[in-house]
This record gives C-alpha cells, structure tokens and sequence, in this order.
C-alpha cells in the first residue's frame, strides 16, 4: 500500500487505555479509528486498501468501527507494523492539514502531532483540546504557531522541557513591562520581546504534547505566569501614562483593568457549574443557539491571542495606552454583562 508521497502508510491500533484499544475511543462523538482512516484515505492512493494493525482480540469491535470504509477497504492484521512503513498511531492526535505537509516533505507523522492519548489525564482532556483548538490563535495561526512548530521539531528530542520555555515567555512579558514603566523608547524592541513570547508561549504547550509530558501543574503555571504577565503589563501601562501626562486618571484605569478583569474572570469561572445545570435542566426549545455576529465579535475582541497582537502592535507604535483604556472599559463591562445574563436565566 503506497501513500501519494511514495512510501508505504499503516495504521497501528494496537495500544490500549484504561477502557480498551484507544482506536475504540470516541472524542467529539467520532472513534479515534474512525479519524485516522480519513487521515490515511487523503494520504494514499486511492483504490489501494488501508492496513491496520491491531490486537488479534480488538478486530471485530475495530470493523465495526470501520462500518464506513476508504474505497479501497480496511484489512485489519495482527502483530507490528514492519519497519520503513509510515505508522499513524491510535496513541495520537493529528492535524489533518499539517500531517499532509509533513509527508509531502517525507517527514515523521509525529511532527503533525497535536495531542497523545497515551496518558489517562490526557485521554480525558483531548475533547476539551479539540474544542479549544477550533479557535485557537485566530492572529497568530498565520505566523506564531509555524514559527513555535519549527521550535518545537528542534527541541523535541532534547532536554529542553516545556516549563523552561513557559517561565522564559514570562520573562519577556515581565522584562518587556518593566521597560515600558521606565518609559522606554526603545518601542520596537519592546514589540519584540512581546511577540517573542507569544512564540514561545504557543511553543511549551505543543512541546509538551510531542514529549508527551503534559501535566497538570505545567497547565496551571501556564496560566497563572499569563495572567501575571497581563496585569503586570497593563499596570505598567498605566503608571508610564500617569508620569508622562501628570493626570491620576490613568492610575484609576489601571485599577479599573485589574479588578474588572478579576471580576470577570471569577464571575465567568464560578458560573461554569451554574451554567451546566441550567442546560441540563433546558428543555431544547429553550436553547439559546448560535451566539449572533456582534456576540462573536466582541468575544473575539477579548481573545488572548487578539489582545496579544494589539500590545505587539501598540508597543511598536509606542502607544499601549490605547490597550489600557480599551480593556479599562471592556472587561468590567463583559463581567456585568455576564453576571445580568445568568442572573436572568437563573432567577
């Protein structure tokens, strides 16, 4: 069986977890096989047949899996796969666009790797990073996220741990705030440091998935140095704005941003369990639906990686002020907004 790339591609279905062969594990209401065979029927030629490999016990649950074949069938087979082949494995997550550039190169399929499987804390987790990649870095998709990928395939194999370039992220952030509370000229540089840690920031967690040591602690740094890094910045923002104008309004935005992103966060966190019952409990009638264009687009305006792209682009023109007074008025107004919301649907 050759793949459009020439060589020839298998599919290994052979590991298991805790319920069984993880090729049986359903996410986002489709079979883990049920993936990889549409990954491999883009990926080799079409009439030639599909190969998987799988415990001798798995086979029936796995062809019933397989109810939708590629055209040229599935032959499910026992034992390892032989060396020289390409092997997309049920022990991982793929991105579809990504694997078919990497074997149009002659590259590994590990490369095109977003998410493992072979851990149980993973193996839960995966629905939830399937569903925060379908918005994930709409800005920085386009030159963050290949710049961290090529990062990434350098330290994979090295001792390099994705903490280091979480707490190194942080240091630019924090250095970067430090040299805009100094009223710092040296704009561009700034810019720099900023869009360095978006980098890097996009690259620990992917590091993370290819060494497969994703952890729980790894996440919570992750997002208490990003939240740091933000009010720090904005903080900075706001005292460098205060000594160059003379005016005590900008102290005030600055402590309007802290504690309206506070609130907006807690209120937001804290009604993740509220809003769960209350769906449980909707009649389907009662759904609210799609949320409208304006909805989404002043969700979008709150995206991290929106907001990221604004301070790099500010910074270089030397005006984050402009930042501040904007999320000064935002997020105290999203908390309200979302605190009003659910006190009408609850009450």
């Amino acid at each position: 069986m050759s793949s459009r790339t020439g060589s020839r591609l298998l599919i290994d279905a052979r590991p298991h977890g805790p319920r069984g062969p993880l090729a049986a594990e359903r996410i986002l209401g489709r079979s883990v096989l049920e993936r990889l065979l549409d990954l491999a029927s883009a990926a080799i030629d079409p009439g030639e047949p599909i190969q998987v490999h799988a415990r001798e016990e798995d086979h029936r649950q796995l062809r019933l899996l397989a109810a939708h074949p590629h055209p040229g069938g599935v032959i499910f087979v026992s034992g390892a796969p032989p060396s020289g082949v390409v092997v997309l494995e049920s022990s991982r997550i793929y991105d579809p666009k990504r694997l078919s550039r990497r074997l149009g190169r002659g590259q590994s399929p590990d490369m095109a790797v977003i998410w493992r499987l072979d851990r149980p804390e993973t193996l839960a987790a995966a629905e939830d990073e399937l569903r925060r990649r379908a918005t994930y870095q709409p800005l920085g998709s386009y030159w963050a996220f290949p710049l961290a990928d090529w990062l990434t395939a350098r330290l994979v194999s090295t001792r390099v741990r994705p903490t280091l370039l979480t707490l190194i992220a942080a240091f630019l952030m924090l250095g970067g705030a430090a040299l805009v509370a100094m009223e710092s000229s040296t704009h561009l540089a700034i810019a720099g440091m900023l869009a360095l840690a978006l980098v890097l920031d996009t690259a620990d967690g992917r590091l993370a998935r290819l060494q497969g040591t994703a952890s729980a602690f790894g996440r919570w740094l992750d997002q208490v140095l990003d939240e740091l890094a933000d009010l720090t910045l904005h903080a900075a923002i706001a005292w460098a704005a205060f000594r160059a104008h003379g005016e005590h309004g900008w102290l005030l935005l600055g402590i309007l941003y802290a504690s309206g992103k506070y609130l907006f966060l807690t209120q937001s966190l804290l009604g993740e369990e509220l809003e769960a019952s209350l769906s449980r409990s909707a009649q389907p009638d009662q759904d609210a639906g799609p949320a409208s264009l304006p909805a989404r687009m002043i969700r979008l305006a709150g995206h991290a990686d929106v907001r990221w792209h604004l301070w790099i682009v500010l910074s270089a023109l030397g005006r984050l002020e402009l930042a501040l007074l904007a999320y000064a008025l935002y997020f105290p107004a999203r908390a309200m907004a979302g605190m009003v919301r659910k006190g009408v649907r609850h009450g």
